[in-house]
């Protein structure tokens, strides 16, 4: 009996959070920008609440390094060429793909969760790109001169939280180590009252590991200017010669494994594509929750990710890995990122990479190439 009670209850949530992300997702609203007057405070509430993970989170990994407040568990950092081939369609043209250029990028692989957890848990799975020798004024203040240009994904389309003051009660609960509290109201049984359409999307985004991060298909969530009078979101998708190789799923660290193996053996690609906002159709910028349809706007290939066959897991490549900060706002202003969750990590990315690289006693700087150095030195040339 109390199994199926359980099984009732359960299925009674599933539909009444189904019922919700429809109903949402026909609702319309502006899809431009939209500034919150109280969103700023919101901000501040959401920093503080992540250098608490972080805190939290080194207490509990002691001695390790402070590490991320989110994607801390990288499995590995690697080198790749971003290529930008002539592009004919002239709104596509903006920063980065203004003209046909090759860069040199590096691009890192992690899990989504605040500490380091087994490979076999369900989770968020990220592909971060940094790619140098990017000319243009940057829009960090203190980053002006700086030669990348990053581009942040994850391998889901859409983001479970719509706006910064709902994260900000997110991040409440996050820091005080409840993973739940948000989503049921503090488990008040007032059923109204709970999150469950942020539930249904935060669960979907919580996936079974891959068998190679090199198979899957990674998405920006958020929106991005591309050129003065228009918005896109961008994705990287495998290349179809891209395949996995077999290893233990039992090894905690399987996808560094397996990522270690396939890399040693042959290179890896990926399409990297721009979706252009169709002002006929619902595509938000501000609401992070709605999926923007391929019906409605096809992905464009822009530019090509080529990851050459290489030996990546050393202990200095490691290193110089959790030295680096990929953030969405290393960027010109016709690729600025745009709506309140980019606004968001504008403060929160920037506030915990400082916060964490001063704990480890690590300069934050950006890197100008392969060199494994963010000193400003030169590595030797042999």
């Amino acid at each position: 009996m109390k199994k199926l009670i359980v099984f009732c209850t359960i299925g009674m949530i599933a539909l009444v959070a189904a019922l919700f992300v429809i109903n949402q997702d026909k609702k319309q609203g502006s899809l431009g920008i939209v500034i919150p007057a109280d969103e700023q405070t919101h901000i501040a509430d959401i920093i503080s609440s992540a250098v608490q993970m972080v805190d939290r989170s080194q207490a509990a990994t002691a001695p390790s390094p402070y590490r991320r407040d989110v994607h801390a568990k990288a499995h590995g950092c690697v080198q790749a060429t971003f290529s930008v081939p002539a592009l004919s369609d002239a709104r596509l043209r903006h920063g980065i793909f203004a003209e046909p250029s090759q860069y040199q990028a590096w691009v890192r692989f992690s899990s989504g969760d605040t500490r380091p957890q087994a490979d076999g848990v369900k989770d968020a799975r990220g592909m971060a790109i940094k790619v140098m020798g990017v000319d243009g004024k940057k829009l960090l203040p203190l980053e002006q001169d700086a030669q990348t240009q990053d581009f942040v994904m994850i391998n889901s389309d859409v983001f479970f939280i719509k706006d910064v003051a709902e994260y900000a009660k997110f991040m409440q609960y996050q820091a005080q180590g409840s993973k739940f509290g948000y989503f049921f109201n503090d488990f008040n049984w007032n059923i109204f009252k709970w999150h469950l359409r942020s539930l249904y999307l935060g669960a979907k985004t919580l996936k079974p590991a891959p068998d190679s991060l090199l198979t899957e298909q990674y998405h920006s969530l958020s929106a991005y200017r591309l050129g003065a009078e228009q918005f896109m979101k961008y994705s990287a998708k495998a290349c179809s010669s891209n395949t996995a190789v077999a290893v233990s799923h039992d090894n905690a660290n399987f996808l560094r494994q397996e990522l270690s193996a396939n890399l040693s053996q042959t290179g890896a690609c990926f399409d990297f594509m721009v979706q252009l906002q169709n002002p006929d159709k619902y595509m938000p910028v501000e609401d992070t929750t709605v999926k923007w349809q391929p019906e409605d706007s096809p992905f464009i290939k822009v530019a090509r990710i080529e990851i050459p066959e290489q030996q990546f897991d050393t202990q200095e490549q490691n290193q110089f890995c959790e030295n680096l900060s990929f953030t969405p706002w290393h960027a010109v202003k016709e690729l600025e990122p745009v709506g309140g969750i980019n606004r968001l990590r504008k403060a929160v990315y920037n506030g915990v990479s400082r916060y964490r690289h001063d704990k480890n006693g690590q300069p934050m700087l950006e890197p100008s190439g392969w060199c494994l150095k963010l000193d400003g030195s030169e590595c030797s040339v042999e």
